[in-house]
């Protein structure tokens, strides 16, 4: 299993001096869940690094409580479920403009935990090196700390 981020603005603007990091930080992201040769996008959302700080501390509670949670993107009308059941994460996509259940999907729960943290250390990775002064910024310091807590959350189990 694999999961990617695809941000709108390519890390490369941080080298600009004239864009704030913000610009690049609240930027539009698609998540895409990459397995068995099968790619779906698992949401998307301006504003990203608030919707990724706040994914990573729904997974750290979906470890430690396994009580259901949820997440509401910025920029559509999507809420997106997260259960566990037994050693799966079950994520539903609710449409609230249509009323509707968009879709289910359902992962080994380890596998998408440690697939995520991967790319979420390969996103932070990548705007150090573009950037270091990245490193400063508080939203980068909560993505950084959100990544320290989930593996430590994964290691446990």
């Amino acid at each position: 299993m694999k999961i990617r981020f695809d941000i709108e603005n390519d890390v490369s603007v941080l080298k600009n001096k004239n864009v704030h990091a913000d610009f690049y930080l609240d930027s539009y992201l698609e998540v895409f869940v990459i397995e068995k040769n099968k790619e779906v996008l698992l949401f998307f959302t301006t504003m990203h690094s608030t919707i990724v700080i706040d994914f990573n501390q729904l997974l750290i509670e979906l470890h430690q409580t396994g009580k259901e949670q949820t997440l509401e993107t910025f920029g559509n009308a999507n809420i997106y479920t997260f259960k566990k059941e037994g050693g799966n994460i079950l994520i539903t996509n609710f449409d609230e403009f249509s009323n509707t259940e968009e879709w289910l999907y359902s992962f080994d729960f380890m596998e998408f935990t440690k697939a995520y943290t991967k790319e979420l250390r390969r996103y932070l990775h990548a705007m150090v090196m573009e950037e270091a002064n990245i490193m400063k910024r508080p939203n980068f310091i909560l993505l950084r700390q959100g990544l320290n807590d989930l593996e430590k959350n994964v290691k446990q189990e």
